[in-house]
């Protein structure tokens, strides 16, 4: 695979209430992006936009027809590095901003969680990428990224990273697992992840940090180029809270 690949950004957000929910798949090098956005009271609205970083912040802004989001860092970043050069970073993000459906306007403003990928994949070569993530009010988190190639058979070929997000740093993740339950139409409707921290001297690093979720009721799917992407709200348990998230997947037709 090419080491010059461009990179793969991906954004996610919505609140426990699905009063909103959101994600955006942001593949480089051609200056453009795909945003489902819709709610539970929100019939949802597949848009493309134009994303770009607002000069003098980190934010990330994406604008379109009737769409103009804002994603500002909610807490620190946390770089992910795979051993076949996959590179990149996770981080919580608050989203703000508006999106227009059948005349109304609908205001945005929760938390969420963006990422970005670079390195030895070719999103040309890839049978499928699943971008997991969620998030826990006010500042902790989980992302997730496989790709797997288009001659692989199964799971055990992905190429997968992972983080743990919060407000103290994390070991990094050693070995990240994904479990997931599909419906007939290959909706997911069930999803596990099982992240194992890099060796540490406290014993609640001995173990993983896990995190169990199921689709919240709502979804939406569109397409660009030739693959098919699906956006499906998950509300996630772990440690006795709960959490909202997103599970984002990309096939090849």
């Amino acid at each position: 695979m090419s080491s010059t690949s461009p990179a793969l950004r991906t954004l996610a957000f919505g609140d426990l209430a699905r009063t909103v929910w959101g994600a955006a798949w942001i593949p480089g090098g051609d200056g453009s992006a795909v945003a489902m956005i819709g709610g539970d009271a929100v019939a949802p609205v597949v848009s493309s936009l134009r994303p770009s970083v607002v000069a003098d912040s980190d934010d990330w802004r994406l604008d379109g027809d009737g769409v103009a989001l804002i994603a500002s860092p909610a807490g620190e970043i946390v770089d992910v590095v795979a051993d076949d050069d996959v590179v990149g970073f996770d981080q919580l993000c608050r989203v703000t901003g508006r999106f227009d459906q059948s005349g109304a306007e609908h205001t945005v403003d929760c938390l969420g969680l963006r990422t970005s990928r670079s390195g030895s994949f070719d999103l040309a070569k890839l049978a499928s990428v699943r971008a997991v993530s969620t998030w826990f009010e006010p500042d902790e988190g989980f992302a997730l990224m496989a790709f797997r190639g288009r001659k692989a058979k199964h799971h055990d070929s992905d190429v997968v990273t992972a983080t743990v997000l919060g407000p103290d740093p994390s070991p990094p993740v050693d070995d990240p697992r994904l479990s997931t339950t599909y419906d007939a139409g290959g909706w997911p409707v069930r999803a596990g992840l099982e992240l194992w921290l890099a060796a540490g001297e406290s014993e609640e690093e001995q173990f993983p940090r896990r995190a169990v979720g199921h689709a919240a009721g709502a979804r939406t799917e569109t397409a660009t180029g030739d693959l098919d992407l699906r956006a499906e709200p998950f509300r996630w348990h772990s440690r006795g809270r709960e959490g909202a998230g997103m599970y984002l997947l990309a096939r090849r037709r």
